[in-house]
């Protein structure tokens, strides 16, 4: 099937296409193209969306069990009373204040968890469709949706199975929280012993992930499949460039969050 015909189209063939949530998900795996433009007159977003909800929830839950919260924030803590970025007195008072959260953030986490990813699908599939309409291309919103949700979908549940056998094997007290899985290059430095970088630059460079740039790659050729006359190379350098900006934005948010300094 051409991508390029896809755009709002009832192809002959149309018996043959992905049609149930199980089809579709499969496809995005084996044929994306052609799984992808079947959603241009059909997108369907709400079951990913739902499962994407659940896989989310769960997963999160069970993560935020697991995690030594304490010991985390008093890691952080000690940081930056060492780098003189926090006072004795200053200190004290988060300590305290973590205290009175820490009932309550085995549901923070999954809530928050959820937040970020529903922002950041519906957030790429609109700046997609922003720039759609800037550069004169032909698409609807919620087929850009359907794909965003489908490749989110899709990558996190191969990311997540990889997190949770890890998870079992590897003992608690050596487990990198804030890279868990270590699949970009943010991990790859410090594995390297490259230490000191900002923040924010870590927090960039933690983007430059393998899942991220496979999620972008879906996205790319998703659009090029419900787009009218949308080139999938071309999809990709818009993609890439949605990409960017999701990043340069998740990164200013990560210099105010918690973690090492």
């Amino acid at each position: 099937m051409n991508p390029e015909l896809s755009y709002g189209a009832n192809p002959a063939g149309e018996e043959a296409a992905p049609r149930n949530f199980f089809s579709r998900l499969i496809g995005v795996y084996f044929s994306p193209s052609e799984t992808f433009a079947g959603m241009a007159s059909a997108p369907r977003p709400f079951i990913p969306i739902i499962v994407l909800a659940l896989l989310i929830v769960g997963s999160s839950a069970f993560v935020a069990a697991k995690m030594p919260l304490e010991k985390m924030s008093e890691d952080r803590i000690q940081q930056q009373v060492a780098s003189g970025q926090l006072s004795e007195e200053r200190a004290e008072q988060q300590r305290e204040g973590f205290k009175k959260i820490a009932p309550f953030m085995k549901f923070i986490i999954p809530i928050s968890a959820l937040f970020m990813s529903v922002a950041m699908m519906f957030a790429f599939a609109g700046l997609a469709k922003l720039v759609s309409m800037m550069m004169g291309i032909e698409n609807k919103y919620m087929p850009l949706v359907s794909v965003t949700t489908y490749s989110m979908l899709a990558v996190s549940i191969v990311s997540t199975v990889i997190f949770m056998v890890l998870l079992f094997i590897k003992p608690l007290d050596e487990f990198d929280w804030q890279n868990p899985i270590g699949s970009n290059l943010a991990a790859l430095l410090g594995a390297l012993g490259v230490e000191g970088l900002p923040r924010f630059v870590r927090a960039l460079l933690s983007y430059v992930d393998v899942f991220y740039i496979w999620k972008v790659a879906l996205v790319a050729i998703g659009a090029a499949a419900v787009s009218h006359k949308l080139k999938t190379s071309s999809a990709m350098v818009y993609a890439g460039f949605v990409a960017i900006i999701i990043a340069l934005i998740g990164s200013v948010f990560a210099m105010f969050g918690p973690g090492p300094a």
